[in-house]
């Protein structure tokens, strides 16, 4: 299972990085490119407009994460000695991906923005920080052992917040000009595909751990 968790990674990380590349062409290049047909082809790989393949794809890749934590919770309630806090975790952890799918696809951070005075960051940092308080005490305190894990998730949960918080948060604080701008949203968009990937490696990982149980367990039931 390690290796195609790894081999699975190295092919989202290969869509990330491929996507950026093509949106940065376009940045740099788009203006030598005349017509509609051209203005419509680059707003397909724009990564800071909606509705386009870079939404598309960020919005799959983070209900992946969620399905797979809903899974994870189904799981641990098939096992004889299920701890009702581990199993709940993941329901609330998936719970919060859906929502960042629905975020990424309806762009509702962008609401915020346009309908009040408020920047979006200050209204989801204490949303996210108090999600990210309870990710760490699960992975560090109550399943401290278990490494792999450990690395993937909350490794990814760093990454995820500089490319979605912190990077925005410098932009708006900074005041960037286009060309920085520019920059700002490859790191941004960049930073969260990464972690949300890493994310999504930690959650196969515990799936595929669920199952083993499970198998186990049924194996030792029939002999």
């Amino acid at each position: 299972m390690k290796g195609r968790v790894r081999k699975i990674f190295l092919v989202l990380i290969f869509i990330t990085f491929g996507l950026l590349a093509i949106y940065t062409f376009f940045v740099l290049y788009g203006s030598q490119f005349e017509g509609r047909s051209a203005e419509i082809l680059v707003s397909r790989f724009d990564i800071n407009k909606e509705a386009n393949i870079p939404t598309w794809y960020s919005t799959i890749l983070l209900f992946s994460v969620s399905v797979t934590s809903f899974l994870i919770y189904g799981l641990y309630f098939r096992l004889p000695q299920k701890k009702s806090f581990q199993g709940v975790f993941w329901l609330v952890f998936g719970g919060m991906y859906c929502f960042l799918s629905i975020d990424e696809a309806a762009m509702i951070h962008e609401i915020i923005d346009q309908t009040t005075s408020v920047k979006w960051i200050f209204v989801y940092a204490p949303i996210v920080g108090s999600f990210f308080l309870v990710c760490a005490y699960y992975f560090l305190i109550v399943r401290k052992d278990e490494r792999i894990l450990r690395n993937w998730v909350i490794g990814g949960l760093i990454v995820s917040a500089v490319g979605g918080i912190g990077a925005e948060w410098v932009a708006y604080a900074m005041n960037l000009k286009y060309a920085f701008r520019m920059i700002e949203y490859v790191v941004e968009e960049g930073f969260e595909l990464i972690g949300s990937t890493m994310v999504f490696m930690g959650c196969l990982y515990e799936l595929n751990d669920q199952f083993k149980k499970i198998y186990s367990l049924k194996s030792d039931n029939i002999h």
